[in-house]
């Protein structure tokens, strides 16, 4: 006899995104996917839209203990760009982009032009804000 495998329960949250604080933030994080969700994750996803953060920096620069990985997108190619600092360098990302931030590497981004719909996401690979 073969036994049907019982469904799955769906696990949802709806109440996004969670502020949290981070060290170097001026204020505290959205978080999208946080730690403690879903019986522990081993990522986190922060960040949101960038419209009207044009010249206005988020964060002063600082360190995360894990990897982090910028993720810049925009309705359309192009019609994001930030300015990103990591160890004393100034990188320039436009969308659609992606930029790895290793484990205590200094770091802070400048939003320079982003239209409506336009997102940096910071993905923490591993527990630690």
């Amino acid at each position: 006899m073969i036994e049907a495998d019982s469904p799955a329960v769906a696990e949802i949250v709806t109440r996004l995104p969670i502020p949290l604080a981070v060290a170097g933030h001026h204020q505290p994080a959205p978080f999208y996917l946080t730690a403690d969700m879903f019986g522990g994750l081993p990522v986190q996803l922060a960040g949101g839209e960038l419209s009207t953060l044009v010249d206005k920096p988020v964060a002063a620069p600082h360190t995360h203990d894990v990897d982090e990985i910028y993720l810049l997108i925009s309705p359309e190619p192009g019609q994001a760009r930030i300015e990103v600092h990591l160890d004393g360098v100034r990188h320039e990302l436009t969308s659609p982009a992606v930029m790895r931030i290793p484990a205590g590497s200094e770091h802070c981004f400048v939003t320079k032009e982003a239209t409506v719909g336009s997102y940096c996401f910071g993905v923490l690979v591993g527990g630690g804000r």
